[in-house]
Protein backbone atom coordinates (compact mmCIF):
# COMPACT_ATOMS: atom_id res chain seq x y z
CA UNK A 1 0.00 0.00 0.00
CA UNK A 2 1.19 3.90 -0.44
CA UNK A 3 0.86 6.59 -2.57
CA UNK A 4 1.09 5.90 -6.49
CA UNK A 5 0.88 9.83 -7.68
CA UNK A 6 1.51 13.19 -6.18
CA UNK A 7 0.36 16.37 -8.14
CA UNK A 8 2.58 19.20 -5.70
CA UNK A 9 1.57 22.60 -5.22
CA UNK A 10 -2.59 22.69 -6.45
CA UNK A 11 -5.63 23.23 -4.57
CA UNK A 12 -8.01 21.38 -6.43
CA UNK A 13 -11.67 20.03 -7.11
CA UNK A 14 -10.90 16.72 -8.79
CA UNK A 15 -12.95 14.07 -11.35
CA UNK A 16 -12.05 10.24 -12.68
CA UNK A 17 -12.28 9.85 -16.27
CA UNK A 18 -15.59 6.99 -15.76
CA UNK A 19 -14.46 4.65 -17.96
CA UNK A 20 -12.10 1.77 -18.07
CA UNK A 21 -9.91 2.31 -21.19
CA UNK A 22 -8.01 4.79 -19.79
CA UNK A 23 -6.56 5.92 -16.37
CA UNK A 24 -7.80 9.84 -16.62
CA UNK A 25 -8.34 12.31 -13.96
CA UNK A 26 -9.01 15.90 -14.21
CA UNK A 27 -8.48 18.84 -11.77
CA UNK A 28 -10.15 22.14 -11.24
CA UNK A 29 -7.93 24.82 -9.44
CA UNK A 30 -9.71 25.84 -6.27
CA UNK A 31 -7.70 28.83 -6.22
CA UNK A 32 -5.98 31.50 -7.94
CA UNK A 33 -3.47 31.39 -10.17
CA UNK A 34 -1.40 34.26 -9.63
CA UNK A 35 1.12 34.30 -6.79
CA UNK A 36 -0.10 36.54 -3.45
CA UNK A 37 -2.44 38.50 -3.74
CA UNK A 38 -2.93 38.33 -7.52
CA UNK A 39 -5.66 36.94 -9.02
CA UNK A 40 -5.59 35.31 -12.56
CA UNK A 41 -8.27 32.90 -12.82
CA UNK A 42 -7.82 29.26 -12.12
CA UNK A 43 -6.44 26.72 -14.84
CA UNK A 44 -8.03 22.64 -15.54
CA UNK A 45 -5.75 19.96 -15.87
CA UNK A 46 -5.98 16.88 -16.92
CA UNK A 47 -3.57 13.62 -16.12
CA UNK A 48 -3.26 10.81 -18.13
CA UNK A 49 -2.11 8.42 -15.19
CA UNK A 50 0.46 5.24 -15.46
CA UNK A 51 -0.40 3.86 -12.06
CA UNK A 52 2.68 1.28 -12.83
CA UNK A 53 5.58 3.59 -14.12
CA UNK A 54 7.26 3.57 -10.73
CA UNK A 55 7.33 7.57 -11.11
CA UNK A 56 5.92 9.54 -7.65
CA UNK A 57 4.86 13.00 -9.26
CA UNK A 58 2.56 13.32 -12.28
CA UNK A 59 2.40 16.21 -14.88
CA UNK A 60 -0.55 17.85 -16.57
CA UNK A 61 -1.11 16.29 -20.06
CA UNK A 62 -3.11 18.84 -21.09
CA UNK A 63 -3.92 22.70 -19.17
CA UNK A 64 -6.83 24.72 -20.11
CA UNK A 65 -7.45 28.36 -18.04
CA UNK A 66 -9.96 29.83 -16.90
CA UNK A 67 -11.65 33.30 -15.61
CA UNK A 68 -12.57 32.38 -12.06
CA UNK A 69 -12.30 29.29 -10.24
CA UNK A 70 -13.57 25.69 -9.82
CA UNK A 71 -16.28 25.24 -6.77
CA UNK A 72 -16.60 21.26 -8.29
CA UNK A 73 -16.01 18.93 -11.02
CA UNK A 74 -17.46 16.43 -13.38
CA UNK A 75 -16.58 13.97 -15.98
CA UNK A 76 -18.89 12.30 -18.30
CA UNK A 77 -17.79 9.73 -21.17
CA UNK A 78 -20.75 9.59 -22.95
CA UNK A 79 -21.01 6.20 -23.69
CA UNK A 80 -23.01 5.22 -27.04
CA UNK A 81 -22.66 9.10 -28.13
CA UNK A 82 -18.74 9.82 -27.77
CA UNK A 83 -17.31 8.80 -31.09
CA UNK A 84 -13.01 8.87 -32.20
CA UNK A 85 -13.90 12.00 -34.25
CA UNK A 86 -16.41 13.61 -31.73
CA UNK A 87 -16.03 13.69 -27.85
CA UNK A 88 -13.87 10.68 -28.19
CA UNK A 89 -13.43 11.34 -24.33
CA UNK A 90 -16.67 12.70 -23.50
CA UNK A 91 -17.02 15.93 -21.73
CA UNK A 92 -15.66 17.45 -18.45
CA UNK A 93 -18.11 19.94 -16.92
CA UNK A 94 -16.49 22.69 -13.95
CA UNK A 95 -19.03 24.37 -11.46
CA UNK A 96 -16.84 28.09 -10.90
CA UNK A 97 -17.35 30.24 -8.36
CA UNK A 98 -18.79 33.10 -10.00
CA UNK A 99 -21.86 30.11 -10.47
CA UNK A 100 -21.51 29.77 -14.17
CA UNK A 101 -20.93 26.24 -15.64
CA UNK A 102 -18.30 25.52 -18.10
CA UNK A 103 -18.14 22.93 -20.03
CA UNK A 104 -14.97 21.64 -22.48
CA UNK A 105 -14.13 18.55 -24.59
CA UNK A 106 -10.71 16.78 -22.64
CA UNK A 107 -9.82 14.97 -26.26
CA UNK A 108 -9.48 18.22 -27.80
CA UNK A 109 -7.67 19.50 -24.95
CA UNK A 110 -5.15 16.41 -24.65
CA UNK A 111 -5.01 17.34 -28.25
CA UNK A 112 -4.18 20.64 -28.09
CA UNK A 113 -7.20 21.99 -29.99
CA UNK A 114 -7.64 25.73 -29.46
CA UNK A 115 -10.89 25.44 -28.92
CA UNK A 116 -11.73 22.83 -26.71
CA UNK A 117 -14.05 25.09 -24.45
CA UNK A 118 -17.75 23.70 -25.61
CA UNK A 119 -20.22 25.67 -23.94
CA UNK A 120 -21.21 27.99 -21.13
CA UNK A 121 -24.11 27.61 -18.62
CA UNK A 122 -24.69 30.63 -16.47
CA UNK A 123 -28.17 30.26 -14.43
CA UNK A 124 -26.69 29.98 -10.87
CA UNK A 125 -26.27 33.16 -9.03
CA UNK A 126 -23.69 31.65 -6.19
CA UNK A 127 -20.48 29.22 -6.25
CA UNK A 128 -21.91 25.91 -7.94
CA UNK A 129 -21.02 23.59 -5.09
CA UNK A 130 -22.33 20.61 -6.51
CA UNK A 131 -21.85 18.59 -9.28
CA UNK A 132 -22.38 15.26 -11.60
CA UNK A 133 -23.51 13.93 -14.60
CA UNK A 134 -25.94 10.75 -15.17
CA UNK A 135 -24.10 7.58 -14.59
CA UNK A 136 -26.82 6.02 -17.02
CA UNK A 137 -25.78 5.82 -20.65
CA UNK A 138 -29.27 6.57 -22.17
CA UNK A 139 -29.09 9.87 -19.79
CA UNK A 140 -25.43 10.40 -19.91
CA UNK A 141 -26.02 13.74 -21.55
CA UNK A 142 -27.61 15.17 -18.39
CA UNK A 143 -25.84 17.30 -15.73
CA UNK A 144 -26.83 18.28 -12.22
CA UNK A 145 -26.02 21.49 -10.54
CA UNK A 146 -26.36 22.27 -7.14
CA UNK A 147 -25.50 26.17 -5.68
CA UNK A 148 -24.85 28.56 -2.83
CA UNK A 149 -28.29 30.27 -4.14
CA UNK A 150 -30.56 27.31 -3.13
CA UNK A 151 -31.07 25.93 -6.74
CA UNK A 152 -30.65 23.23 -8.23
CA UNK A 153 -31.00 22.72 -12.34
CA UNK A 154 -30.58 20.11 -14.91
CA UNK A 155 -28.93 20.66 -18.18
CA UNK A 156 -29.24 18.71 -21.60
CA UNK A 157 -25.97 18.32 -22.86
CA UNK A 158 -27.52 16.55 -25.80
CA UNK A 159 -26.22 19.26 -28.18
CA UNK A 160 -23.05 20.50 -25.78
CA UNK A 161 -22.36 23.63 -27.94
CA UNK A 162 -26.16 25.13 -26.99
CA UNK A 163 -27.24 23.34 -23.65
CA UNK A 164 -30.78 23.61 -22.41
CA UNK A 165 -31.46 23.80 -18.62
CA UNK A 166 -34.70 22.79 -16.65
CA UNK A 167 -35.57 22.58 -13.00
CA UNK A 168 -36.16 19.66 -11.22
CA UNK A 169 -39.72 20.36 -9.89
CA UNK A 170 -41.22 22.89 -12.62
CA UNK A 171 -44.57 25.43 -11.51
CA UNK A 172 -46.64 24.78 -9.83
CA UNK A 173 -44.68 22.53 -7.78
CA UNK A 174 -42.78 25.17 -5.44
CA UNK A 175 -40.93 22.37 -3.50
CA UNK A 176 -37.15 23.80 -3.08
CA UNK A 177 -34.12 24.08 -0.97
CA UNK A 178 -34.29 26.76 1.55
CA UNK A 179 -30.28 26.60 2.32
CA UNK A 180 -27.01 26.13 0.35
CA UNK A 181 -26.94 23.09 -2.12
CA UNK A 182 -23.80 21.79 -0.98
CA UNK A 183 -24.12 18.68 -3.51
CA UNK A 184 -25.67 16.28 -5.74
CA UNK A 185 -25.99 12.44 -6.86
CA UNK A 186 -27.55 10.47 -9.47
CA UNK A 187 -29.12 7.10 -8.58
CA UNK A 188 -27.10 4.29 -9.64
CA UNK A 189 -29.77 2.30 -10.68
CA UNK A 190 -32.66 4.84 -11.54
CA UNK A 191 -31.72 7.23 -14.45
CA UNK A 192 -34.43 9.39 -13.50
CA UNK A 193 -33.75 9.94 -9.70
CA UNK A 194 -31.68 12.55 -8.40
CA UNK A 195 -30.47 13.30 -4.44
CA UNK A 196 -29.78 16.64 -3.46
CA UNK A 197 -28.05 17.68 -0.26
CA UNK A 198 -28.53 21.39 1.83
CA UNK A 199 -27.01 22.95 4.55
CA UNK A 200 -30.26 22.74 6.42
CA UNK A 201 -29.80 19.60 6.82
CA UNK A 202 -32.32 18.44 4.23
CA UNK A 203 -32.01 15.74 1.11
CA UNK A 204 -34.49 16.18 -1.27
CA UNK A 205 -34.76 13.08 -3.53
CA UNK A 206 -36.28 14.04 -6.90
CA UNK A 207 -38.30 12.26 -9.21
CA UNK A 208 -37.36 14.10 -12.83
CA UNK A 209 -40.26 11.85 -14.41
CA UNK A 210 -43.14 13.14 -11.97
CA UNK A 211 -41.35 16.54 -11.99
CA UNK A 212 -41.85 16.85 -8.30
CA UNK A 213 -40.13 15.69 -5.00
CA UNK A 214 -39.72 11.98 -4.13
CA UNK A 215 -39.03 12.38 -0.82
CA UNK A 216 -37.22 14.42 1.98
CA UNK A 217 -35.00 12.92 4.66
CA UNK A 218 -34.05 14.42 7.26
CA UNK A 219 -33.18 13.28 10.89
CA UNK A 220 -35.48 14.12 13.19
CA UNK A 221 -32.55 14.10 16.17
CA UNK A 222 -30.67 16.19 14.33
CA UNK A 223 -30.81 19.40 12.02
CA UNK A 224 -26.89 19.69 11.08
CA UNK A 225 -26.00 20.24 7.42
CA UNK A 226 -25.47 17.65 5.07
CA UNK A 227 -22.19 17.91 3.61
CA UNK A 228 -22.38 15.01 1.09
CA UNK A 229 -24.30 12.88 -0.20
CA UNK A 230 -23.64 9.56 -2.11
CA UNK A 231 -25.52 6.31 -3.22
CA UNK A 232 -24.95 2.59 -3.13
CA UNK A 233 -23.68 1.59 -6.11
CA UNK A 234 -25.39 -1.77 -6.16
CA UNK A 235 -28.42 -0.77 -4.61
CA UNK A 236 -30.51 2.02 -5.99
CA UNK A 237 -32.64 2.73 -2.30
CA UNK A 238 -29.94 3.21 -0.37
CA UNK A 239 -28.41 6.36 0.62
CA UNK A 240 -25.42 7.44 2.70
CA UNK A 241 -25.28 11.55 4.02
CA UNK A 242 -22.17 13.28 5.64
CA UNK A 243 -22.96 15.34 8.37
CA UNK A 244 -20.91 18.50 8.99
CA UNK A 245 -21.42 19.15 11.89
CA UNK A 246 -18.89 19.21 14.62
CA UNK A 247 -20.91 18.91 17.23
CA UNK A 248 -22.26 15.38 15.40
CA UNK A 249 -19.73 14.26 12.67
CA UNK A 250 -21.57 11.06 12.19
CA UNK A 251 -22.54 9.35 8.32
CA UNK A 252 -25.93 8.64 8.08
CA UNK A 253 -27.10 5.48 5.95
CA UNK A 254 -30.82 5.46 5.11
CA UNK A 255 -32.97 2.62 3.50
CA UNK A 256 -35.73 4.59 1.04
CA UNK A 257 -38.14 1.71 1.97
CA UNK A 258 -38.16 2.21 5.61
CA UNK A 259 -37.99 5.81 6.85
CA UNK A 260 -37.18 9.24 5.72
CA UNK A 261 -36.75 10.68 9.19
CA UNK A 262 -34.99 7.91 11.02
CA UNK A 263 -31.48 6.14 9.41
CA UNK A 264 -31.26 2.62 8.74
CA UNK A 265 -27.45 3.13 10.67
CA UNK A 266 -24.71 5.61 12.19
CA UNK A 267 -20.89 5.25 11.13
CA UNK A 268 -19.39 7.36 13.85
CA UNK A 269 -15.39 7.65 14.43
CA UNK A 270 -14.99 11.37 12.67
CA UNK A 271 -14.95 14.04 15.98
CA UNK A 272 -15.43 17.03 13.81
CA UNK A 273 -17.67 17.49 10.78
CA UNK A 274 -17.29 15.43 7.75
CA UNK A 275 -16.29 16.55 4.23
CA UNK A 276 -16.55 14.45 2.26
CA UNK A 277 -17.44 10.44 1.27
CA UNK A 278 -17.09 8.26 -1.80
CA UNK A 279 -18.74 4.75 -1.84
CA UNK A 280 -16.56 2.74 -3.76
CA UNK A 281 -18.25 1.45 -6.74
CA UNK A 282 -15.99 -2.20 -7.14
CA UNK A 283 -17.33 -3.08 -3.32
CA UNK A 284 -20.35 -1.73 -2.25
CA UNK A 285 -19.78 -3.09 1.50
CA UNK A 286 -16.38 -0.02 1.75
CA UNK A 287 -17.17 3.65 1.96
CA UNK A 288 -14.61 6.07 2.34
CA UNK A 289 -14.55 9.54 4.03
CA UNK A 290 -12.56 12.40 5.26
CA UNK A 291 -13.37 15.27 7.74
CA UNK A 292 -12.03 18.58 9.25
CA UNK A 293 -10.55 16.08 11.94
CA UNK A 294 -7.64 15.76 9.40
CA UNK A 295 -8.65 11.76 9.35
CA UNK A 296 -9.86 9.63 6.15
CA UNK A 297 -11.51 6.59 7.18
CA UNK A 298 -12.31 3.66 5.01
CA UNK A 299 -15.98 1.58 6.40
CA UNK A 300 -16.87 -1.33 6.48
CA UNK A 301 -20.33 -1.41 6.35
CA UNK A 302 -20.72 -5.14 7.24
CA UNK A 303 -19.52 -4.11 10.79
CA UNK A 304 -20.40 -0.13 10.60
CA UNK A 305 -16.54 0.21 11.93
CA UNK A 306 -13.51 1.90 10.62
CA UNK A 307 -11.31 -0.73 9.17
CA UNK A 308 -8.57 1.93 8.26
CA UNK A 309 -7.78 5.20 8.24
CA UNK A 310 -5.27 6.89 5.51
CA UNK A 311 -1.97 8.58 6.96
CA UNK A 312 -2.07 12.18 7.76
CA UNK A 313 0.65 12.99 4.35
CA UNK A 314 3.27 14.32 7.65
CA UNK A 315 2.97 11.38 8.91
CA UNK A 316 5.53 8.49 7.60
CA UNK A 317 3.46 5.82 9.05
CA UNK A 318 0.27 4.67 8.82
CA UNK A 319 -2.57 5.48 11.74
CA UNK A 320 -4.94 2.70 12.71
CA UNK A 321 -8.43 3.95 12.92
CA UNK A 322 -8.53 2.53 16.57
CA UNK A 323 -6.28 0.69 19.04
CA UNK A 324 -7.70 -2.52 17.57
CA UNK A 325 -7.34 -1.60 14.32
CA UNK A 326 -3.75 -2.19 11.86
CA UNK A 327 -2.41 -5.20 13.61
CA UNK A 328 -2.36 -7.69 10.56
CA UNK A 329 -5.85 -8.78 9.10
CA UNK A 330 -6.73 -10.28 6.21
CA UNK A 331 -5.90 -7.78 3.76
CA UNK A 332 -1.99 -7.84 4.63
CA UNK A 333 0.22 -5.40 6.46
CA UNK A 334 2.85 -2.94 4.66
CA UNK A 335 4.71 0.43 5.02
CA UNK A 336 2.52 3.59 5.12
CA UNK A 337 2.87 6.18 3.21
CA UNK A 338 3.76 9.90 3.55
CA UNK A 339 5.08 13.13 2.45
CA UNK A 340 5.68 16.86 3.53
CA UNK A 341 3.74 19.50 2.60
CA UNK A 342 4.67 22.74 1.05
CA UNK A 343 4.14 25.75 3.85
CA UNK A 344 1.37 28.33 3.05
CA UNK A 345 4.30 31.16 2.29
CA UNK A 346 6.93 30.80 0.45
CA UNK A 347 7.57 26.64 -0.15
CA UNK A 348 9.22 26.60 3.38
CA UNK A 349 9.40 23.46 5.56
CA UNK A 350 5.77 22.61 6.79
CA UNK A 351 5.40 25.14 9.76
CA UNK A 352 2.38 27.16 11.17
CA UNK A 353 -0.39 26.90 8.62
CA UNK A 354 1.18 24.42 6.44
CA UNK A 355 1.95 21.69 9.46
CA UNK A 356 -2.07 22.84 11.12
CA UNK A 357 -3.53 21.67 7.34
CA UNK A 358 -1.05 18.90 6.46
CA UNK A 359 -3.11 15.83 5.91
CA UNK A 360 -6.54 17.68 6.29
CA UNK A 361 -8.40 16.29 2.70
CA UNK A 362 -11.69 18.04 1.81
CA UNK A 363 -12.41 15.45 -1.19
CA UNK A 364 -12.30 11.53 -1.55
CA UNK A 365 -13.12 9.82 -4.50
CA UNK A 366 -12.80 5.94 -5.55
CA UNK A 367 -11.61 5.17 -8.71
CA UNK A 368 -13.98 3.65 -11.41
CA UNK A 369 -11.28 1.93 -13.76
CA UNK A 370 -9.11 0.72 -11.08
CA UNK A 371 -9.98 -1.29 -8.15
CA UNK A 372 -8.31 -0.27 -4.52
CA UNK A 373 -7.25 2.99 -5.69
CA UNK A 374 -8.65 6.11 -4.15
CA UNK A 375 -7.90 9.81 -4.94
CA UNK A 376 -7.68 12.33 -1.90
CA UNK A 377 -7.42 16.24 -2.48
CA UNK A 378 -5.89 18.20 0.46
CA UNK A 379 -5.91 21.52 2.16
CA UNK A 380 -1.77 21.48 2.30
CA UNK A 381 -1.98 21.68 -1.91
CA UNK A 382 -1.72 18.53 -2.65
CA UNK A 383 -3.82 15.79 -4.97
CA UNK A 384 -2.62 11.59 -4.04
CA UNK A 385 -3.37 8.84 -6.01
CA UNK A 386 -3.48 5.94 -3.10
CA UNK A 387 -3.43 2.41 -3.53
CA UNK A 388 -5.22 0.58 -1.25
CA UNK A 389 -3.67 -3.22 -2.36
CA UNK A 390 -2.79 -4.98 0.60
CA UNK A 391 -3.79 -2.40 3.53
CA UNK A 392 -3.79 -3.93 7.03
CA UNK A 393 -6.85 -4.35 8.84
CA UNK A 394 -8.84 -6.24 11.25
CA UNK A 395 -12.17 -7.47 9.19
CA UNK A 396 -11.60 -10.98 8.33
CA UNK A 397 -13.51 -10.42 5.47
CA UNK A 398 -11.28 -9.63 1.94
CA UNK A 399 -12.31 -6.92 -0.24
CA UNK A 400 -14.59 -7.90 -3.20
CA UNK A 401 -11.84 -7.29 -6.12
CA UNK A 402 -9.76 -10.17 -3.65
CA UNK A 403 -12.12 -12.71 -3.86
CA UNK A 404 -11.99 -15.54 -6.21
CA UNK A 405 -15.74 -15.76 -7.76
CA UNK A 406 -15.18 -19.75 -8.02
CA UNK A 407 -12.61 -22.15 -7.08
CA UNK A 408 -11.70 -25.92 -7.72
CA UNK A 409 -10.06 -28.86 -5.69
CA UNK A 410 -9.70 -32.09 -6.98
CA UNK A 411 -9.30 -35.04 -4.51
CA UNK A 412 -9.29 -39.23 -4.65
CA UNK A 413 -12.14 -40.99 -6.40
CA UNK A 414 -13.37 -38.44 -8.97
CA UNK A 415 -14.06 -36.32 -6.50
CA UNK A 416 -14.20 -32.59 -6.44
CA UNK A 417 -15.04 -29.82 -3.93
CA UNK A 418 -16.03 -26.83 -5.74
CA UNK A 419 -17.61 -23.49 -4.76
CA UNK A 420 -18.50 -20.34 -6.73
CA UNK A 421 -20.87 -17.22 -6.15
CA UNK A 422 -23.99 -18.81 -8.04
CA UNK A 423 -26.91 -18.17 -6.21
CA UNK A 424 -27.15 -21.95 -6.21
CA UNK A 425 -24.43 -22.25 -4.47
CA UNK A 426 -25.22 -20.20 -1.82
CA UNK A 427 -21.59 -19.26 -0.91
CA UNK A 428 -21.16 -22.82 0.33
CA UNK A 429 -18.89 -25.56 -0.49
CA UNK A 430 -19.96 -28.67 -2.78
CA UNK A 431 -18.42 -32.10 -2.85
CA UNK A 432 -18.88 -33.16 -6.12
CA UNK A 433 -17.74 -36.40 -8.22
CA UNK A 434 -16.73 -36.09 -12.32
CA UNK A 435 -16.66 -38.58 -14.34
CA UNK A 436 -14.10 -38.32 -17.38
CA UNK A 437 -14.71 -42.74 -18.59
CA UNK A 438 -17.46 -43.90 -17.83
CA UNK A 439 -17.05 -47.02 -19.61
CA UNK A 440 -13.70 -47.09 -17.25
CA UNK A 441 -15.67 -46.17 -13.91
CA UNK A 442 -17.98 -49.41 -15.09
CA UNK A 443 -15.16 -51.64 -15.28
CA UNK A 444 -13.98 -51.12 -12.37
CA UNK A 445 -16.74 -51.08 -10.53
CA UNK A 446 -17.34 -54.79 -12.21
CA UNK A 447 -14.33 -55.13 -10.90
CA UNK A 448 -14.50 -54.17 -7.18
CA UNK A 449 -17.74 -56.45 -6.88
CA UNK A 450 -15.81 -59.64 -8.21
CA UNK A 451 -13.01 -59.03 -5.84
CA UNK A 452 -15.80 -58.60 -3.05
CA UNK A 453 -17.91 -61.54 -4.28
CA UNK A 454 -14.66 -63.92 -5.19
CA UNK A 455 -16.20 -64.88 -7.94
CA UNK A 456 -12.67 -64.44 -10.24
CA UNK A 457 -13.98 -67.00 -12.82
CA UNK A 458 -16.78 -65.76 -13.53
CA UNK A 459 -15.60 -62.12 -14.10
CA UNK A 460 -12.94 -63.94 -16.49
CA UNK A 461 -15.76 -65.34 -18.34
CA UNK A 462 -17.43 -62.04 -18.62
CA UNK A 463 -14.79 -60.86 -20.41
CA UNK A 464 -13.79 -63.20 -22.44
CA UNK A 465 -17.00 -62.49 -24.19
CA UNK A 466 -16.83 -58.70 -24.04
CA UNK A 467 -13.40 -59.23 -26.14
CA UNK A 468 -13.43 -57.19 -29.28
CA UNK A 469 -10.04 -59.19 -30.22
CA UNK A 470 -8.77 -62.77 -30.33
CA UNK A 471 -5.65 -61.78 -28.42
CA UNK A 472 -7.94 -60.53 -25.65
CA UNK A 473 -9.64 -63.32 -25.64
CA UNK A 474 -7.04 -65.65 -25.50
CA UNK A 475 -5.35 -64.10 -22.47
CA UNK A 476 -8.63 -63.88 -20.36
CA UNK A 477 -8.90 -67.86 -21.58
CA UNK A 478 -5.62 -68.28 -20.03
CA UNK A 479 -6.53 -66.47 -16.85
CA UNK A 480 -9.88 -67.98 -16.29
CA UNK A 481 -7.75 -71.62 -16.21
CA UNK A 482 -5.97 -70.02 -13.24
CA UNK A 483 -9.45 -70.40 -11.13
CA UNK A 484 -10.40 -73.96 -12.73
CA UNK A 485 -10.42 -76.17 -9.77
CA UNK A 486 -7.67 -78.57 -12.16
CA UNK A 487 -5.56 -75.33 -12.92
CA UNK A 488 -2.67 -77.16 -13.39
CA UNK A 489 -3.80 -79.41 -15.91
CA UNK A 490 -5.53 -76.76 -18.03
CA UNK A 491 -3.01 -74.59 -17.86
CA UNK A 492 -0.67 -77.53 -19.10
CA UNK A 493 -3.17 -78.45 -22.07
CA UNK A 494 -3.66 -75.19 -23.22
CA UNK A 495 0.07 -74.90 -24.01
CA UNK A 496 0.15 -78.01 -25.78
CA UNK A 497 1.00 -80.78 -23.34
CA UNK A 498 -0.85 -83.76 -22.14
CA UNK A 499 -0.66 -84.14 -18.01
CA UNK A 500 -0.69 -88.19 -18.33
CA UNK A 501 2.55 -88.17 -20.74
CA UNK A 502 4.38 -85.90 -18.21
CA UNK A 503 7.65 -88.06 -17.47
CA UNK A 504 7.97 -88.61 -13.92
CA UNK A 505 9.72 -86.34 -11.51
CA UNK A 506 13.53 -87.61 -11.76
CA UNK A 507 14.38 -89.70 -7.94
CA UNK A 508 16.05 -87.49 -5.38
CA UNK A 509 19.89 -87.45 -5.77
CA UNK A 510 22.07 -89.64 -2.73
CA UNK A 511 23.31 -88.28 -0.44
CA UNK A 512 27.11 -87.12 -0.33
CA UNK A 513 29.63 -89.91 0.91
CA UNK A 514 30.45 -88.85 4.18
Amino acid sequence: MGVLKTVEDVGATLAWYPSKERTLVALGTTEASGSGFDDYGARLEVHALDLCDGRPDSKPAAVAKTSSRFVSLAWSALPGKASADALGLGLVAGGMSDGAVDVWDPAKLLAGHPQAHVSRVQRHTGPVNGLEFNPHPASAHLLASGGADCEVFIASLERPEAPTVFVPAPPPNAAKHVAEVTKVAWNSQVSHILATASQSGATIVWDLRQKKPWCELRDAASRSAVADVAWNPSEGLHLATASGDDANPVIRLWDLRSSTTMPLGTLRGHSQGLLSVSWCPDDPSLLASCGRDNRTLVWDLFSTEAVYELPAAASADPAPASPKFGQGGAFGGSPGFGGDAQAAFGGAAPTGFGTAAAGRRYQVAWAPSTPAVLATCSFDRSVQIHSLAGFSATSRRPPKWLRRPCGAAFGFGGRVACFGSSKASRGGVAVKRVVENGSLVQASQAFEAALGAGDYKAFCEARVSSSKGSEDARIWTFMQLIFEPNAREKLLECLGYEAKKEPAAAPPAPPPPP
